[in-house]
């Protein structure tokens, strides 16, 4: 061998072993202790999404998934919806009313344990309350995906709840659901290695721009003419036929985006639209909003570089919920 290539190849082997190292490390850190944002939601698609044989619902969950996210553990049934705490999942009696929370990561309850999500708080608060009234017990499937839009949640609701027949489903909205249908990566490095991934969101980050301004960012979604809104609305308002069709009770819950959740903050005049729409559609709707106190909403996100809602505020949302005039029938 050339003494002139021994130098290259020494420094590609060293830089090969490096980057092994390093997403041995990164593996090990944040499955362990360290809890890297990107990480996690690069585990979280790896291991318990995958990619939707039906264009229309782009991404599902993996039946029966088992992984640990953001520290809590995070389990899906045969339908792909997300399990509560075991205690709450025994519980479960057959013949409960069947209801079905659809929506996106705050639905699903990215960030926090199982057993807290807004969809299992409500379950053991009407699994009390509603026999008392002369109520059915009642089972709340969490069929939120992270990473959705309204469009994508009609395509659920058409191909896969429909035919599961619940007494009565919940919409979450939140302020991003006017977003286009994501891209699911193609290149096949970022499946396999977590420290590409990581590289990855971080130059999409740091290039688009109008990310650092979140507020300019989610009012420029709801524009007129804007591919996702005019989406969200159809699919709202078809969603909103199909249910009453199907002769099921249907509330949409207003989701606010938590830097300043009460009244919605700087975004009251989109989720006035989207309630309008929402009534318009024939759903109830619910805002909690008026439950946060006023001011930042910092203590409500589940870490301080994640607006996504911790257990108090899913226990709030949950609150809203079982005010609802379908909580409890007979």
């Amino acid at each position: 061998m050339s003494k002139r290539l021994i130098g290259p190849l020494l420094l590609l082997l060293s830089l090969a072993l490096s980057l092994l190292l390093g997403e041995g490390v990164l593996r090990l850190l944040s499955r362990n202790w360290l809890q890297v944002l990107d990480v996690e939601m690069w585990r979280y698609a790896r291991f318990v999404k995958k990619a939707s044989s039906y264009k229309d619902v782009v991404e599902e969950h993996r039946p029966n998934a088992d992984a640990f996210l953001m520290g809590g553990r995070v389990r899906t049934d045969d339908h792909g919806f997300r399990l509560p705490d075991p205690a709450t999942e025994a519980r479960r009696q057959p013949g409960s009313r069947k209801v079905i929370a659809l929506g996106d990561s705050l639905t699903f309850g990215w960030g926090v344990p199982e057993g807290e999500t807004y969809a299992d708080q409500l379950e053991r608060q009407l699994d009390i309350a509603c026999p008392r009234l002369g109520g059915r017990p009642v089972t709340v499937w969490n069929a939120g995906i992270g990473n959705c839009n309204t469009s994508m949640e009609l395509a659920r609701y058409r191909r896969f709840l429909r035919p599961l027949h619940p007494d009565w489903l919940i919409l979450g909205y939140f302020v991003n659901d006017a977003e286009p249908d994501p891209v699911i990566p193609q290149n096949p490095l970022y499946w396999r290695s977590a420290l590409a991934a990581l590289a990855s969101a971080r130059f999409l980050k740091s290039s688009e721009v109008q990310l650092r301004d979140y507020k300019l960012y989610y009012h420029g979604l709801y524009e007129a003419g804007r591919p996702g809104w005019v989406r969200a609305q159809q699919a709202l308002g078809e969603l909103g036929a199909l249910l009453r069709e199907d002769g099921i009770p249907a509330t949409l819950i207003l989701l606010p985006e938590l830097h300043e959740p009460r009244a919605f903050g700087t975004f009251a005049d989109v989720y006035a639209r989207v309630g309008n729409l929402g009534r318009e559609s024939g759903f109830e709707v619910i805002d909690p909003s008026l439950d946060f106190p006023a001011g930042p909403g910092n203590a409500f996100w589940v870490s301080p570089d994640d607006a996504h809602p911790n257990r108090r505020a899913q226990a709030i949302f949950a609150r809203a919920l079982a005010r609802s005039r379908y909580a409890c029938v007979r």
